[in-house]
């Protein structure tokens, strides 16, 4: 990471700090009913939900989202449902730009009036929102309302689970998954029901392809940290130290190990033997899949969310359907763990009325009921996070006819892995320093044995920057 970047992500982390809203202290809190097993953070008395039977008129709360097109339409339709079920809360949502200008706005506006009730917050948030005491945790909620997440997906609610205590609510969750055309691997004389599985095989599966002449290259590479995060993951390896954060404030990075070997080798292969499209940092979000479409590769990695647009442009495009053929698989990767899911959950924002508090629970609850998260599911593509919500015939009938939707819900349904990404203060720059990891590997070929050691020193010093400047 730069010095101007690691600058960058120190301020953010010190405006954050600055901005918190006074909430309750969580070394200070008590467990009520005396339970020594409830951790402080989820002391049922920071979500007071039965102030909402005292109220004689609705509370008003305010979510900021960062859902856009169809997503948007579809929760701005569930929140006016909510509205007309019940007479206690009335939810209005803010479009508050990409999941980082909502992060930012958050940021600068976390005290007083101006603060929302619920903030949507990617993943990669996760300690810096906790290190600005501005929220209640969403594990206070549960065990106030003595609601039931056995039906919650474990891999779910392990991802946003820091220290025993569940900190924001899952929501719209998605996962990497292989993206690839059947079409090109029959005729390369690959089985498009059995895809690769691991990197060895996508190798191999890549080697066909070329050799066949079906594309000139076979996998379209977009340059993302988060993959490479998932192949630890699915390796059952942390890539930062505290089990990935979760046990204690993560310190160092983990990158230069076996597993970290195993990766970059296998992408080194793949780039010296041209099987390899590199699309770059990729801000369109979209290139890797036009390499597809236009048959200048067969394979990519992309996130399940993008699935439904993905069903629906070869939809209205038969042409380019039938060319193509989509096909979906499993992250292929090192074996032995599982894949963490990624994308946002909800925070329920302090701002020191218990009404409304008790407010945001109730809405953000509900939308995890099992009916809600098969509409949005539907809707949206991403995966329902209740595994009876799967159960519901819309879900079985979109299954029916777009099975990659029910690929990515088995993979996180089924993920061995028990642990959740890695929760880092320094993400920006922890991020940056894999990614330009992987820029020095594809554009000038650098030396892993060298490379890897600089990619793990420059994450750790993202994570030991923000740690120092929050006294971590």
């Amino acid at each position: 990471m730069t010095h101007r970047n690691r600058l960058l992500a120190g301020a953010l982390a010190l405006a954050l700090l600055a901005g918190a809203c006074g909430g309750d202290d969580d070394d200070s809190a008590t467990p009520s009913g005396g339970d020594e097993e409830t951790p402080a953070a989820a002391d049922p008395a920071r979500c007071p939900v039965d102030e909402l039977e005292q109220v004689d008129q609705p509370v008003t709360i305010t979510m900021w989202h960062a859902m856009t097109s169809v997503n948007a339409e579809e929760l701005e339709a569930m929140a006016t449902e909510y509205n007309a079920a019940q007479d206690r809360v009335r939810v209005e949502l803010v479009f508050t730009g990409s999941y980082d200008e909502t992060f930012e706005r958050y940021r600068t506006s976390a005290t007083g009036q101006s603060a929302p009730d619920v903030v949507q917050l990617e993943e990669t948030t996760l300690q810096q929102v906790i290190d600005s005491e501005t929220a209640v945790p969403a594990a206070a909620c549960i065990e106030a309302a003595g609601y039931d997440t056995s039906d919650h997906l474990p891999a779910v609610l392990a991802e946003f689970t820091v220290e025993d205590v569940l900190w924001p609510m899952p929501f719209n969750i998605s996962t990497p998954i292989l993206y690839f055309s059947a079409n090109r691997f029959q005729a390369a004389g690959l089985d498009p029901a059995a895809p690769p599985a691991t990197l060895d095989e996508l190798l191999e599966a890549s080697r066909a392809i070329v050799s066949s002449g079906v594309s000139p290259q076979a996998f379209s590479l977009e340059t993302q940290a988060w993959y490479v995060e998932q192949w630890f993951n699915t390796a059952g390896e942390p890539v930062v130290d505290q089990r990935n954060g979760r046990d204690g404030r993560a310190t160092e990075a983990l990158l230069d190990g076996e597993t970290g070997q195993q990766v970059f080798e296998w992408l080194a292969t793949m780039i010296e033997e041209r099987l390899v499209l590199d699309v770059g940092r990729n801000p369109s979000g979209s290139d890797h899949f036009f390499a597809i479409a236009g048959n200048q590769a067969s394979m990519t990695i992309g996130s399940s969310a993008a699935l439904g647009g993905v069903y629906d442009a070869l939809a209205t495009n038969p042409g380019l359907e039938e060319e193509v053929g989509l096909g979906v698989g499993p992250l292929p990767g090192p074996t032995g763990g599982g894949v963490v899911p990624g994308g946002a959950a909800l925070w329920l924002v302090d701002r020191g009325e218990p009404v409304r508090v008790a407010a945001a629970w109730d809405w953000v609850s509900w939308l995890n009921e099992p009916e809600q998260q098969a509409r949005w599911h539907g809707a949206t593509g991403y995966i329902p996070i209740r595994s009876s919500a799967v159960e519901l015939p819309e879900v079985q009938q979109l299954w029916a006819e777009r099975p990659g939707f029910e690929i990515a819900y088995r993979q996180v349904a089924e993920s061995a892995n028990e642990t959740g990404g890695p929760v880092i203060g320094g993400y920006p720059g922890f991020r940056d320093a894999i990614e330009g990891g992987i820029e020095r590997l594809v554009q000038q070929g650098a030396d892993i044995a060298s490379l890897l050691p600089d990619i793990d020193a420059e994450a750790t010093a993202a994570i030991e920057d923000y740690n120092q400047l929050v006294g971590g």
